[in-house]
């Protein structure tokens, strides 16, 4: 949910924005990118390429289907896709992200239900004590009867949060699956955790950045997913809390893949599970594809998403992970960057 984000950036805006600072900024972050990185015949791009509109769209219908009633915190079906996500996870040789456990219970504000991680060991042993966290909310608003929001359309009582973010949970577990078939593996460690009690207010996230798997002061980075599946097909947004060069890397992994067809923009706001770690002192973006009419609506379901866009997406936050995975500097704290889209077009 991005409630607290303030209106896109208008086309004057946009062009204002996408002056030559920022253009030669973003031309200095692809040019630092490994060529490995930026060659479509990698290794990495193989695997990249396995993230389809069809794992995706397989992924988003199993968390999105009327069956899992909307995912409320808590409920019987929100521990279903908690026990779905630990099982996929497993099936990939992936270890737990809690000690022996890939869940990680908790209660906040009267309410109870788990996180999910799980952990791919870095292949540098000078950074493999470091991780860098993918994270997207499992969570959505429930039914109509469930308290959380949801208002009955018609017959339709089941707020079915396809695109939010049943789009970003699947991209994550996607995620998971591509990095751990990937060779060689990446130099950090990487943690594929999937949160609950986003919607009632970050919980989870809240609780992670306080009970962590690993410390804080050794998180690299965190990239969150949340509703990556709509609106214009060539669009996403880079949202930060608090600016850090990893903005200008996510900008710059998408300027270093033409081929993902997605041009970025920076928008300031919280609202998401980024937030969590960017109050924390960790640097932190979310990948978000813009509000549309079905938010929070029983019409945000499966057949309305952009599975397409939804895989181009996550495969931009693969190769966004790789990067500050194999980099050697960590993000840093930076100047604000420009409003704006990188190629001067409007958002929509």
């Amino acid at each position: 949910m991005f409630a607290d984000i303030g209106p896109h950036p208008t086309a004057e805006e946009a062009r204002i924005a996408t002056g030559r600072p920022l253009l030669a900024l973003l031309g200095a972050a692809v040019a630092t990118l490994p060529a490995c990185a930026r060659d479509s015949t990698s290794p990495s791009a193989a695997r990249a390429a396995t993230i389809t509109a069809t794992t995706m769209r397989t992924r988003i219908g199993a968390l999105a289907h009327d069956s899992m009633r909307g995912r409320a915190t808590p409920s019987l079906e929100l521990d279903k896709a908690a026990a779905y996500a630990a099982a996929e996870f497993a099936s990939f040789g992936l270890e737990p992200g809690f000690g022996s456990s890939f869940l990680q219970a908790w209660s906040e504000r009267g309410l109870s239900a788990s996180n999910v991680a799980a952990r791919l060991a870095g292949a540098d042993a000078r950074l493999d004590s470091q991780v860098v966290v993918f994270v997207a909310h499992m969570d959505h608003i429930g039914t109509a009867t469930s308290g959380e929001g949801c208002v009955a359309s018609g017959a339709d009582s089941v707020c079915n949060g396809a695109d939010d973010d049943a789009s970003g949970a699947s991209a994550v577990i996607e995620l998971a699956r591509t990095f751990a078939g990937l060779t060689p593996r990446p130099r950090r460690s990487l943690l594929f955790l999937l949160v609950s009690g986003e919607e009632e207010g970050l919980l989870g996230s809240g609780y992670y950045v306080a009970h962590p798997a690993v410390p804080l002061s050794r998180t690299a980075a965190a990239v969150a997913l949340d509703m990556i599946s709509r609106n214009a097909p060539d669009s996403v947004y880079v949202v930060g809390l608090s600016a850090s060069t990893l903005d200008t890397l996510a900008i710059g992994a998408a300027l270093a893949h033409p081929d993902l067809g997605l041009h970025g923009s920076f928008l300031t706001g919280g609202g998401s599970d980024h937030a969590s770690f960017s109050t924390s002192g960790v640097p932190a973006v979310c990948l978000f594809t813009g509000l549309h009419a079905d938010y929070h609506r029983p019409s945000d379901t499966v057949d309305r998403i952009d599975a397409d866009k939804a895989a181009r997406v996550a495969r931009l936050a693969f190769y966004l992970g790789l990067e500050l995975a194999d980099r050697d500097a960590r993000p840093s704290s930076a100047a604000a960057p420009a409003r704006g889209t990188a190629d001067g077009g409007a958002p929509p």
